[in-house]
């Protein structure tokens, strides 16, 4: 037996059975919205068995990410071209994930509410792995630009839970693979000093940028034009002062955002006479 949330709406089953079926792109960024809403609900979702009764979050670390998370990330770091090879692993363990959860009989192809349960593992499973083929593409291309930089160990489970994904001249900062985390009532705060992220104009790729807070971006200075957020890239390679509801963030152009990184570097290094 499932028991969904009282919150959890026609509407939000509408769009992650869409989900499930026809995949991300069907959706409509209204109905994507709905979607993230939904699987956010679906934490507190309960599937109650014969022996045990769990929520869908603990069902997930349980019989998805305790088993099929540490291999994934293996692999991946064995990847010789991770923007090009990475969908393939994914996708094959997308489909191990499915075998899984139908020979334990948690998902039934004729229960709606299972339906559901697949959906919730498989988005938050496509997410933490596309999140982190993104991740290791960012380690390595800062590595081969010479940025001195220090990343948390994604090879086990309690590293990959620090609170900040790498640390650069003293600032913390997060790669995420969209905005994502500023809507749906995700982080309401932006605890970390930066964020390298990709840029979205409608269903185009426009480019990587790094979002920072003003005390990140004082310290590698430079000008700004103030901008809204849907017209972050529009000024560059000039960086854009955003207001948010979370106060005001610059964005910056990856690459620019790099050679200042690396010109500061340099500096305190002469500085330091190394």
């Amino acid at each position: 037996m499932i028991i969904l949330p009282t919150s959890y709406s026609d509407a939000h089953q509408r769009v992650t059975l869409k989900f499930l079926v026809e995949g991300r792109q069907a959706l409509s960024s209204v109905e994507w919205k709905t979607a993230l809403s939904g699987f956010d609900m679906l934490h507190r979702a309960v599937i109650k068995t014969e022996t045990e009764s769990l929520t869908f979050r603990e069902l997930y670390q349980k019989h998805v990410d305790s088993s099929f998370a540490d291999p994934y990330i293996a692999e991946l770091l064995n990847l010789h071209d991770v923007a090009q090879e990475h969908q393939a692993v994914r996708a094959r363990f997308a489909r191990a994930i499915v075998r899984r959860l139908t020979e334990t009989e948690f998902r039934r192809q004729k229960v709606r509410e299972t339906n559901l349960l697949l959906a919730y593992c498989l988005y938050f499973w496509e997410s933490f792995a596309a999140g982190y083929a993104f991740e290791v593409e960012i380690f390595r291309d800062l590595s081969e630009s010479g940025i001195r930089f220090k990343a948390h160990d994604i090879r086990t489970r309690r590293p990959r839970l620090s609170p900040y994904d790498l640390e650069i001249m003293g600032l913390r900062g997060d790669v995420k693979t969209s905005f994502y985390f500023l809507y749906v009532g995700r982080g309401q705060n932006l605890p970390n000093d930066f964020y390298i992220t990709r840029f979205y104009e409608g269903s185009r790729q426009r480019t990587l940028v790094v979002m920072l807070q003003l005390a990140a971006w004082n310290q590698i200075d430079g000008e700004t034009i103030t901008s809204i957020l849907t017209e972050a890239t529009r000024h560059f390679p000039q960086p854009a002062l955003i207001e948010l509801e979370r106060g005001s963030v610059v964005i910056a152009d990856y690459n620019l955002w790099k050679q200042k990184i690396l010109q500061r570097q340099r500096e305190m290094e002469d500085a330091n006479g190394e």
